[in-house]
């Protein structure tokens, strides 16, 4: 198997032996074949045991302390490599690239958490912090935070981006009020919000995208 992924890659085998490779690393000297499948008939797919807690992965016959651990790492990972090959300067002026940068940061994400990203005039980022997290169905974050992260580094722009762990982006009627009141607020200060933006797993909604809440960032 070893072999095999050297020469062609990941894509050449399956869930299961993905799995089971992974797993020689923490137990070696042992056939983790079985182990594998426990796993995905635990979690249903490969996606769902990386986004299994430690302690669920713990539950699963014959993982131990050093797997559990070391699959549960992987959506943190992903999120580091992803996100480090952006480079120290970015450019997101376009609603696309906006996109795909966010999505990065809720890799296997099981809370809540809230993000201000803050651009200059020309659309370049300066920094992206995490102002919040809640728990798996709600963040809170407060407005003074908001205005001092933003007026610290002299940013121009803000985007807000949190996520949905249950799946759905649709937008419930506390974040379409606070996107409102924010926009009003930054706006005193003399700050633009140019979209708030919900991710769930692969969906995203975009407020500024959106015919029913567009109006609100003229």
């Amino acid at each position: 198997m070893r072999e095999t992924i050297r020469q062609t890659g990941v894509d050449s085998i399956s869930d299961v032996n993905l799995l089971e490779y992974l797993l020689f690393y923490s137990i070696p000297r042992k056939d983790t074949n079985e182990i594998a499948h426990s796993l995905l008939n635990s979690f249903g797919s490969l996606n769902g045991v990386f986004n299994a807690t430690y302690d669920q992965l713990l539950s699963v016959d014959g993982m131990g302390e050093s797997s559990a651990l070391l699959i549960s790492l992987i959506p943190g990972i992903c999120r580091r490599y992803v996100e480090s090959g952006y480079g120290k300067k970015l450019n997101l002026s376009e609603p696309d690239d906006v996109i795909a940068y966010v999505k990065t940061k809720f890799y296997g994400e099981r809370k809540e958490l809230f993000y201000i990203i803050c651009l200059d005039a020309l659309g370049n980022l300066i920094n992206c912090v995490k102002l919040a997290e809640g728990s798996p169905e709600t963040v809170a974050f407060d407005r003074r935070t908001v205005l001092e992260t933003a007026l610290r580094v002299k940013a121009d722009t803000v985007i807000f981006a949190h996520n949905h762990p249950n799946g759905v982006a649709a937008p419930s009627r506390e974040d379409a009020d606070t996107t409102s009141e924010f926009i009003t607020l930054l706006r005193k200060v003399g700050l633009r919000l140019a979209d708030h933006i919900i991710v769930a797993g692969e969906d995203t909604f975009s407020f500024a995208s959106s015919y029913k809440y567009s109006r609100l960032f003229l």
